[in-house]
């Protein structure tokens, strides 16, 4: 009898064991992945400011939206935001939202800024030693926000944000997470230029303290230069910042099967956002005086290759230059920039620059010069604007049809 007691208990215990261990199992699958999301800045840190906008506005406006997208189509995905609202955050207080949450990611928007309003494009920062003043700068940038906490020295363990010495602490780190942070990097910076059209300036590195505290694998992003006229409107309209968060999406999309493969779970199917053809439904054109707002840079209507079939119909004036040569001729012009509204033709920030035409396309005036068949004539005329519109790019109709921009491209063979 003793005998059989001893064997069922021994029994019962395997059985614990064994349940335990299923359970464990079971709950080591289901536990959802996490994403943290932060926009820097915020409260009474502004961030860089532009000539009408404030990098913490349009940080927060991306971070929405970006994790907007992923709690629709993620559910085994918990999304945790530093802020949600216009609230200041310390550097550290961002890392312990990643450290206590336990995240599989970290997120930081920024946005970039720039002494040269000529300055734009997108690069992705992971942590380590910064090679270059450039990214040095940025560096110092971002970690400069500690100076508005008392008693930073002790706080960050004698770390100054700008002394070129304290960065020095970066080259002796071996964070074991970059290779995980660079994969991420890598796919984002690549979205931008697919998706969005904008300038890749590469995966980075430099001594972000925010980084350097958080234990998962974190980037910084920094979507565009708030000192640039072109990229400020962009980054500060519904459609630039949607763009932005649906081509981090897209990145995370890649990033979240790859960690799902390496962990034995189940791959979520989520498909990928497809950019969105903005060469739809253009409205009769009008000559004006001079032009101002700047939608993107030219690879934004480079990268786009998607056939278009609407028409475009030209003013009087225009339409005779082109009505001398053959509907089937291409016709070359020099889009200047892109505003949401029409402007007056006395607007103070014309340039006085004179015979500027537009037509409408998806809501946007697009203001163009020349009408040329010549495409070097065209190029004159282009780097004739580029000092006063440094994001001039060309464009081409043939009769009143305008061409995607693969089939400029062609053209100029």
């Amino acid at each position: 009898m003793k005998f059989i007691k001893k064997y069922s208990l021994v029994f019962q215990f395997c059985m614990v064991l064994a349940g335990s261990s299923i359970i464990t199992s079971v709950n080591a699958q289901d536990a959802r992945f996490t994403v943290v999301l932060d926009a820097g800045h915020g409260g009474h840190d502004p961030g860089a400011m532009g000539s009408f906008s404030r990098e913490k506005d349009i940080n927060l406006a991306i971070e929405l939206d970006l994790g907007a997208l992923i709690e629709q189509n993620f559910k085994d995905v918990r999304v945790i935001y530093t802020r949600k609202t216009d609230k200041y955050l310390t550097l550290q207080e961002r890392a312990d939202v990643v450290n206590d949450h336990h995240a599989d990611l970290f997120i930081c928007v920024h946005t970039n800024a720039s002494t040269s309003p000529a300055a734009f494009g997108t690069e992705t920062f992971t942590l380590g030693l910064a090679k270059t003043k450039a990214n040095l700068d940025v560096a110092m940038r971002e970690n400069s926000v500690i100076l508005l906490e008392e008693d930073y020295r002790s706080k960050y363990k004698g770390f100054d944000p700008k002394s070129v010495d304290s960065y020095i602490m970066f080259e002796f780190m071996q964070d074991k997470y970059i290779d995980r942070s660079v994969e991420f990097s890598s796919a984002v910076q690549k979205q931008f230029v697919s998706y969005c059209g904008r300038t890749d300036h590469g995966v980075r590195q430099a001594g972000f303290w925010v980084l350097h505290r958080s234990a998962c694998p974190s980037v910084l992003v920094e979507v565009g230069f708030i000192s640039n006229p072109a990229e400020e409107r962009y980054l500060t309209s519904n459609q630039g910042q949607n763009e932005m968060a649906s081509a981090i999406y897209n990145a995370f999309i890649d990033y979240k099967r790859t960690h799902d493969k390496r962990s034995g779970r189940q791959v979520v199917n989520v498909h990928k956002l497809e950019p969105v053809d903005q060469q739809t439904a253009p409205k009769q054109s009008k000559t004006v005086k001079s032009v101002v707002e700047v939608q993107k840079p030219v690879e934004r209507e480079t990268v786009k290759t998607q056939k278009t079939e609407e028409t475009v119909h030209v003013n009087k004036n225009q339409s005779n230059q082109q009505e001398a040569v053959s509907a089937q001729t291409p016709v070359f012009k020099v889009q200047l920039f892109a505003s949401r509204r029409e402007l007056p033709k006395d607007a103070a920030d014309f340039k006085g620059v004179e015979n500027i035409d537009f037509f409408v396309e998806k809501k946007y005036y697009k203001y163009t010069i020349g009408a040329e068949t010549d495409y070097k004539k065209i190029e004159r005329i282009r780097k004739d604007m580029l000092s006063k519109f440094p994001e001039a790019f060309i464009i081409a109709f043939q009769g009143e049809k305008k061409l995607a921009p693969g089939e400029v491209l062609q053209l100029t063979r």
